[in-house]
């Protein structure tokens, strides 16, 4: 039963870890808000405002995309100890580690990955 309990302990720090992730780009989101503000009510130019304001306004953009983000994987992630085991193969066929003369005959497919005929 302790595995149980270590896999809720690192379930919960993941969560935490998530939750501080977002929390510190809020608070970057905060302070390029506070920046706009500024740009907006500086007294530069129209043209060097728009400037400033659009880059201002790009890096929020992101910012949001990346809160977005995480907050949908911490939300859609299961936790560890969900998981099901893998499916059995059909037919009662299990599988067996290759020989070495089976790995020493093994070829790459054209994306590179071993391809061993068993």
């Amino acid at each position: 039963m302790t595995i149980s309990s270590v896999s809720s302990a690192s379930s919960a720090a993941y969560t935490s870890s998530s939750t501080t992730d977002t929390a510190a780009l809020e608070k970057q989101k905060a302070k390029l808000e506070a920046d706009l503000d500024k740009v907006k009510s500086s007294k530069d130019d129209e043209k060097t405002k728009e400037t400033k304001s659009k880059q201002l306004e790009q890096q929020i953009k992101q910012i949001e995309a990346q809160i977005a983000r995480k907050s949908q994987n911490s939300s859609s992630s299961p936790a560890s100890g969900n998981l099901a085991p893998p499916d059995k193969p059909a037919g009662g066929n299990t599988l067996v580690a290759a020989s070495t003369q089976e790995i020493a005959t093994a070829t790459t497919d054209s994306a590179g990955r071993f391809d061993i005929r068993v």
